[in-house]
């Protein structure tokens, strides 16, 4: 199904052979003797952009994805290698939108997110999708509080294992360093170690009031305290850095 594969070598080879057909700076990273058939993965990058293409088992189709700072922004398929290569091409040379590269190229499909990274409202974005996930349910007494402080209101949040985290930055691999996180009590046992959950389990807590409890741990490690929505975003603010700024676009690796 993939002849001009075969012919290459892999799709390293092939998708290089495109780049110097259009006389493009760009080449893949997969080194050459991780490039044999049937290799069904490669990678290009450059700068804070890269894409990443697979190949379909049982049916000829490439599926690129297309990454800035960090973050997934969209998705295509299509079986023409040549207009694959014209896309990755003009996303990774180009200073251009997710919306730009869409409308240019019509098998691209932008994720739900893209325009709000496009726009430089990803933490906005990422609060208000935590904020309607049916999957957070059980932390969404303290989300909704927590969306209201303006200090922890600038940091970009994400769940992890049960496990609502905040980062400095809005791309993957995240920030998370010197940062509390918050675990619903009854699912801290998935979440954390076992010493930890012992640790947890042993203190006390002040939890005026009804409401779900939480427990606030520094990595998952360090337990830090526990109690309802209110006491936990105490917990949290005063365990937050003195310095902290409002997210950064990037990785921690940036």
């Amino acid at each position: 199904m993939y002849p001009e594969l075969e012919k290459a070598g892999g799709l390293s080879n092939a998708l290089n052979h495109e780049f110097e057909k259009l006389n493009s700076i760009l080449r893949t990273s997969i080194n050459a003797d991780e490039d044999k058939l049937p290799i069904a993965y490669s990678r290009v990058e450059s700068g804070n952009k890269f894409s990443q293409i697979y190949i379909v088992a049982e049916r000829k189709h490439y599926l690129p994805d297309f990454w800035r700072d960090g973050v997934c922004l969209a998705h295509g398929s299509t079986d023409n290698i040549s207009e694959l290569i014209l896309a990755v091409d003009y996303w990774l040379t180009s200073n251009v939108s997710t919306h730009a590269l869409a409308e240019k190229f019509n098998f691209v499909t932008p994720s739900d997110k893209a325009s709000a990274f496009d726009e430089n409202r990803e933490v906005e974005y990422a609060w208000k999708h935590l904020l309607s996930d049916k999957y957070n349910l059980e932390l969404g007494e303290f989300i909704s509080l927590a969306v209201t402080d303006d200090a922890l209101n600038k940091l970009f949040p994400f769940t992890s294992l049960y496990t609502l985290c905040f980062s400095k930055c809005t791309g993957y691999p995240f920030d998370t360093k010197d940062l509390p996180n918050v675990t619903p009590i009854e699912y801290f046992h998935f979440a954390a170690p076992w010493n930890t959950v012992e640790e947890a389990k042993s203190k006390p807590y002040n939890s005026p009031g009804n409401g779900k409890i939480y427990i606030v741990t520094k990595n998952k490690t360090q337990y830090l305290g526990k109690g309802n929505a209110a006491e936990t975003l105490r917990i949290v603010l005063k365990n937050l850095p003195n310095d902290i700024e409002a997210a950064r676009k990037g990785t921690a690796e940036g």
